[in-house]
């Protein structure tokens, strides 16, 4: 068979000797017929592929949809999204695929470092490759279906090609934090969430957080951040200027680009950062506030996601641990914070999510009410102001009298400080 590179690909003989590689390990339309190959070159990463057609019968045998970031470890999590298999539209797919119809630009890499009797690892197009395969499985229909099949990808050209590939509407931020995380960093943001108790031990996070009760990649690294910035401004206060600061906790950026806070954190701090005791510590309270918010709700007539994963909400979460980085020169309040706080008279839950949804401040707006439930920094601030007040008295809960004086509290700092601003 004859393979050229196309004008614009300059020849590489490793990867022409992978492309034939694959034409004699995969049955194709092009190599039935023995019809010229062309290799093609995309223009930002320089990644090498191939188009070509393939069989439902034979995708049947050699796919594989849990395909990895990085072959080379055993410890990677695959890194598509989450199928929907009862999705109206995956069952459309589905149903087509039985009657016949051909899918075209299935994106896939060729490679047998891992789970070498399925060479042919999925990137884009899980849905209609799910739908082919079941189609043939179950009522044994076989038609062509058109790849471009990718060769001897590098880290960054595999993460490209996975980013590129779920990019449009669907596709949410915490899958590409997901992705960049695992590519750039490795597994040790997974690994700390595991040693802490925010995931499972076989646990990932989640490529859609908005349909999950767990942690998402944004929020783990939120944390993370937090603390520590936290961490150096207690430094530099003393205990009797606590109380007298406004604080910003900081929410980490999601989606196709790393966060610079994030980023250089890692950096600095190297392998040091996942093994700080205080940091673990600081995390293990957290999971005991959460776990505890969580079972609280689950048991009660407030059963709602809001409810019950409120320390995950990204004001609470970001609040909580800059206040737990910020004590920890300050040992005695810290200890406060660190425990979980007691639900206030008619609450069931520790953080009171029913009313701090329905909080509202005399000077917010008419339409916006609750707190610690947005993203905002304004919101951010005043959560850190609730959990700093609440180390003031071991057994203070977080009723509306102490959340309405922390407001006042931030509010007026806010206006002193910097000037009074609705934002």
């Amino acid at each position: 068979m004859k393979i050229t590179f196309e004008e614009k690909a300059p020849e590489n003989r490793a990867v022409e000797a992978t492309v034939r590689a694959f034409l004699e390990d995969i049955a194709t339309v092009e190599g039935a017929k023995d019809f010229p190959i062309c290799i093609f070159q995309d223009g930002v990463r320089k990644s090498y592929y191939i188009r070509c057609t393939i069989s439902g019968e034979t995708m049947s045998r050699v796919i594989s949809l849990d395909a990895r970031l990085d072959p080379e470890s055993g410890d990677t999590f695959r890194d598509n999204r989450e199928l929907l298999l009862k999705h109206n539209t995956f069952l459309r797919m589905k149903a087509d695929a039985e009657n016949g119809r051909e899918f075209n630009d299935i994106i896939a890499e060729y490679i047998t470092s891992y789970l070498p009797t399925r060479p042919l690892k999925v990137w884009g197009g899980q849905h209609r490759c799910r739908a082919i395969t079941d189609a043939f499985t179950e009522k044994k229909t076989s038609s062509y279906h058109g790849f471009r099949v990718y060769f001897c990808l590098s880290k960054e050209q595999r993460a490209e090609l996975a980013l590129v590939s779920n990019t449009n509407i669907a596709v949410s931020n915490d899958l590409f934090d997901r992705q960049l995380e695992e590519t750039l960093l490795g597994p040790h943001l997974r690994k700390w969430c595991i040693k802490v108790g925010l995931l499972k031990a076989e646990e990932d996070f989640p490529d859609v957080g908005s349909r999950a009760d767990g942690i998402t990649t944004q929020a783990a690294r939120s944390f993370i951040v937090n603390y520590f910035k936290g961490k150096e401004k207690g430094e530099k206060i003393n205990a009797d200027e606590l109380d007298r600061n406004t604080y910003e906790p900081y929410l980490c950026q999601s989606g196709i680009v790393l966060d610079e806070a994030y980023r250089k954190l890692t950096e600095e701090n190297g392998k040091a950062l996942w093994t700080d005791k205080e940091l673990v510590e600081a995390g293990k309270a957290f999971t005991r506030l959460h776990q505890a918010q969580y079972k609280a709700i689950k048991k009660s007539q407030l059963n709602r996601r809001s409810f019950r994963t409120k320390a995950l909400v990204p004001s609470v979460i970001s609040a909580w641990s800059y206040v737990a980085g910020l004590l920890q020169a300050h040992p005695s309040r810290l200890q406060i914070h660190l425990t979980v706080p007691p639900p206030p008279k008619g609450a069931p839950d520790p953080l009171n999510a029913e009313e701090m949804a329905r909080f509202q401040y005399y000077q917010d707006p008419a339409h916006q009410h609750g707190l610690g439930t947005r993203s905002s920094l304004k919101d951010r601030q005043r959560m850190a102001q609730v959990f700093l007040a609440r180390t003031l008295d071991a057994g203070a809960p977080l009723d509306r009298k102490l959340v309405s004086q922390a407001v006042n509290q931030v509010t007026a700092l806010r206006f002193f400080s910097k000037g009074y601003t609705t934002s």
